[in-house]
């Protein structure tokens, strides 16, 4: 199912368009500000992005340029009023995928969705993979670590700020494990709805309470003899913290309906990007938990603090997305790996394998350059000089629009826009050198 985020703070339109999308069969999350968009995006990243180009707190350019770091080749189409065409146009120009002028017909939307969306990949780290940390001073003693703790069998708490690469070195303790052969199972704590979260975790039987037609294991028992990822522990609910500190203590657990008790085998892998201390603090995390969880804390460095390791990792991400894009010639300039070198990347390993991502998808050509990582650095080099200036473009824009969705129709682009062929033509003609004289050859 594709997940479609979806930024509006209209809550009228908001509310309409988040229920036409969820009954064409899209998971829809809501944010009405940039800032929840924001949240909303370092939580996971979704399929499709529709944002309108006017926020409480802020433009869609700067909703943009704080995106991109999350986006990777997600597409993403703002909606505007005519009066926001020229933003709208400097954003398409600066790596965006589309536009919509309101009023726009939902339907016309519904097909751009289903034309540009997509499930954003999964990355896991098998075994056998090139070396996931200990490139560069500041994870080589990571590495010796997570080696270390894959032959015991303690429970772990990593620790860093959110793309480090917390899920990898999980996934890289499970693999040398004697747990490798069973399954691992990945668990975004603050992704699921917390009215579902009892029954996600441990599972219900058929009948325990509307809506539940059948049984269902949840992630205690899914995971058998494996391991069990919770990412993002911070945000776990706290009745499911008391419940999870019971399994945690005793191993046993019951599914919701259920009769009988079973047994929690697996081991728990926790991460977290908050500061758990400050939430036991402000009680808003058991502390009895914390130390359960906290058997072994390890920390992840930032990218920032890892720059010998970005070079590797762009190489190695730009190999893999170019092997799915059929572009094995693919390959990264001097200025390209030098931009990166010098990015201070607040979204640490997950910005650079999204920004590479992107590139791989868009770039005309077989070198990758700095404009096709950092596409909202044109942003700052596209602005018209004064609004006469920006009006026009706007304008300009505008009509090559209505021609592109008129198949270059001129009599229809005109009843589009509301105003008769003639003046499209002139209007048109003011942007384009060489225009000697009305079109012709138009019977529509």
């Amino acid at each position: 199912m594709i997940d479609i985020l979806l930024i509006e703070d209209d809550r009228v339109l908001g509310g309409a368009l988040a229920q036409r999308l969820r009954l064409e069969g899209f998971a829809v999350r809501w944010a009405e500000t940039c800032a929840q968009a924001m949240d909303a995006l370092r939580l996971r990243r979704p399929g499709f992005v529709v944002s309108d180009i006017r926020l409480p707190d802020g433009s869609g350019e700067d909703l943009y340029r704080r995106a991109m770091p999350y986006l990777g080749d997600t597409p993403i189409l703002f909606v505007t009023a005519f009066a926001d065409i020229g933003q709208a146009v400097r954003l398409v120009r600066a790596g965006a995928d589309d536009y919509l002028t309101k009023p726009y017909d939902v339907d016309a939307l519904v097909a751009r969705v289903r034309a540009l969306a997509h499930d954003p990949p999964v990355h896991d780290a098998p075994a056998g993979a090139e070396a996931v940390f200990g490139a560069s001073q500041a994870t080589a003693g990571l590495e010796r670590d997570l080696q270390r703790l894959a032959a015991r069998d303690l429970a772990v708490l990593l620790c860093g700020e959110t793309g480090v690469g917390k899920e990898v070195a999980a996934r890289h303790i499970h693999a040398l494990s004697p747990r490798a052969a069973q399954p691992f199972v990945a668990v975004n704590c603050g992704a699921i709805a917390r009215e579902l979260m009892e029954s996600q975790f441990f599972g219900h039987e058929r009948g325990a309470f509307t809506g539940a037609t059948t049984a269902h294991a949840g992630y205690f028992e899914e995971v058998g003899e494996g391991t069990l990822f919770l990412d993002e522990i911070g945000e776990l609910d706290a009745r499911l913290q008391t419940a999870l500190l019971r399994v945690l203590q005793d191993g046993g657990f019951r599914r919701l309906g259920g009769r009988g008790d079973l047994r929690f085998k697996g081991r728990l892998v926790a991460a977290t990007n908050a500061d758990l201390q400050t939430r036991i603090a402000q009680r808003e995390f058991r502390e009895d938990l914390y130390f359960r969880l906290a058997v072994v804390e390890l920390t992840i460095p930032p990218l920032r603090q890892r720059r010998d390791e970005i070079a590797p990792l762009a190489t190695r991400f730009l190999r893999e997305a170019a092997e799915r894009n059929g572009m094995p010639g693919l390959r990264l300039d001097e200025a390209a790996l030098a931009a990166l070198l010098i990015h201070p990347w607040p979204g640490n390993v997950r910005e650079l394998r999204n920004r590479i991502e992107r590139a791989a998808a868009l770039v005309e050509g077989e070198r990758v350059t700095p404009s096709d990582l950092f596409p909202e650095q044109r942003l700052d080099a596209v602005a018209p000089v004064t609004l006469a200036d920006a009006r026009d473009l706007a304008e300009f824009d505008q009509i090559e629009h209505a021609l592109a969705l008129s198949g270059g129709r001129v009599s229809e682009a005109a009843r589009r826009l509301g105003i008769s062929r003639t003046t499209l033509w002139k209007r048109r003609r003011k942007q384009i050198d060489g225009e000697n004289g009305p079109p012709t050859g138009d019977s529509s």
